[in-house]
This record gives structure tokens, sequence and C-alpha cells, in this order.
């Protein structure tokens, strides 16, 4: 894929396109040229290999049908304008239906994934009476969101999280853990919302210290591409604090509103309905764009 091309807002920029095309019912200025750009940038990053949601999938029919797609602009831009604007609506609409599936169960499987986080974290505090909640955000710095591509992402997650599951080094003492993928904001491009849950009694209770130490190991796992922002920082954490939503840093199982704060906490990261145009539009076949550790057998309670 070309360093120029930034796999992350071309799909935006495709979805956009698109959910544009279906409001109109009549041509625009430029239609035609800004369509030929987009595709000709998706013939660039174009991979058998991904699963593509949504919209997004349309432009895999395009890349197929039109006969010009490797024959540069003006070639594909005179296809598409033989064609015409009505023509493209409706071969868009025929497929709607199939794309506006994808953004159901896109809702479905985050309604699922936060009933699995709360359980999750029912069964964290259930077998740990205190524990420590480290939340960071984790991406790319924006001058090399170009040379990003998806895969990146994953690979430099599966290390991460592989250092976790191992209790390598700074995860030593770690209980449990969950991250969840996404795609756009401003200037984040592919990022991950990441939390890490240590148990007090064998770690110091320093959510800002470990929340730094997490972002430093990320920039080492991306030789320093990446970037990292720890929601465990003065001003946030007045802000939750204030308004009584504070479920990070040190949770007690004996205090319901900790414990309520710790699970409503978590469920950010599974992408609640109000951030939906966050999900990732694109990622390797079988990826999953959420992940939690797995419990063990369980103890006593301490």
């Amino acid at each position: 894929m070309s360093d120029k091309i930034n796999q992350a807002q071309l799909f935006l920029n495709i979805e956009n396109f698109l959910k544009r095309l279906k409001r109109r019912r009549t041509e625009w200025n430029g239609f035609y040229e800004e369509l030929t750009d987009l595709l000709l940038d998706f013939n660039e990053v174009y991979d058998p290999d991904y699963d593509y949601t949504g919209y997004v999938k349309f432009f895999i029919v395009l890349y197929f049908d039109l006969i010009s797609i490797d024959s540069g602009f003006e070639s594909l831009s005179d296809e598409l304008d033989d064609i015409g604007f009505e023509e493209i609506r409706r071969w868009f609409f025929e497929y709607y239906q199939s794309f506006e599936a994808d953004y159901e169960d896109i809702i479905n499987q985050k309604k699922e994934n936060r009933r699995e986080i709360a359980n999750y974290c029912r069964n964290v505090i259930d077998r740990c009476s205190r524990i420590l909640v480290v939340r960071v955000d984790i991406g790319y710095l924006q001058e090399y969101q170009r040379r990003i591509k998806v895969d990146d992402l994953y690979f430099d997650l599966d290390k991460l999280v592989n250092k976790i599951q191992n209790k390598d080094g700074i995860f030593k003492h770690v209980i449990g853990y969950a991250w969840g993928l996404e795609q756009g904001g401003k200037s984040k491009g592919y990022h991950c919302h990441l939390a890490v849950i240590y148990d007090t009694a064998q770690r110091s209770p320093n959510a800002r210290y470990w929340g730094d130490e997490i972002i430093k190991l990320w920039k080492e796992i991306t030789s320093d591409y990446g970037q990292g922002y720890n929601c465990y920082n003065r001003e946030r954490v007045t802000e939750l604090r204030n308004q009584g939503r504070l479920g990070i840093g040190v949770i007690h199982r004996k205090y319901p509103d900790q414990v309520q704060n710790f699970i409503e906490s978590m469920s950010y990261l599974t992408d609640p309905d109000k951030r939906t145009d966050q999900y990732l539009r694109v990622k390797p076949m079988g990826r999953r764009t959420f992940g939690k550790g797995q419990m063990r057998e369980k103890r006593l309670r301490r």
C-alpha cells in the first residue's frame, strides 16, 4: 500500500461519500471526480483478506464491475460519466439492505459486548476486594498515520496483549484487562481503548504512574510511531469525581457506587451506541474489535 494513502481516513471518506449519495437525488458538482479519486485509492488498498463493513462494500462491487479501474483517472472518470449518476445510485440501492444489515449487526454486537464486560467486571470485583483500574487510549502519531494499516494495529496490539497475558514486567500483578478498537475521531485514525486491572494487594495503587508505563511500552512496541492518553489525569479525574462517575483508579468492593462506576467505565470500551461512527470499517478476516481477559478458576474472596 502506498504511504500516500491514509487507509483509515480513506474508508471514512468513502463512507461519507456514499452517505451523501444515499441522501442526494441529483448529481452534485465534482461527483465523478470525487468518486474517481476514491476508487483509484481504493484500488491501491483493496485486500481480499479484509472484512469490509457496510457502505464500504459497495466499492468492492464497483471494483469488480468497472472496466477502467486500472486505467487511470481520465478513463475511469469517463466510464463513470457514461454510466451516469442515476444508474450508480440505483446500483447502490440494490445492495442497500445488505449494507444496513451490517450496521444492525454492529449495534447488536456492541450490546453483547456490553453484557460481557459487565459480567466480567462483576467477576473481577467478586474475587478481589480492592482493585486498581488503569485506562489508556493508544494509537499512532498523526504524522505517521499514512503508514499505518489496520494490520499494523492488530499486530501491535497482539504484542501488547501477549505481554499482559504473560504478566511480563509492568503486568506482573494484573488480574484482568479489556480492549476495544476504533477508527476515527479528531486526528485519531486507528486507535485502541485499553483497561488494565491490577490487584492492589500486590501493586502500588497509582493509576497515573502505571498508565504512563503502559503508554511508554506501547511506544516501544510501535517503534515510536505510537502515542497514548492516560485517562487518569488531574483534569479528567476531577471532572468525573465531581460528577460522581469516577470508575478508574482504586475501586473498593464494599462501595457499590464505585463498583457501578467501574462497570460503566469499562463499558466505554465496548463503544456504546452514541459513538457508533467510530467502528472499524475494515479489519483482517476473522478478527474481533473487542477483547477481554479470561477468568481463572474461582478462588476465595479476599
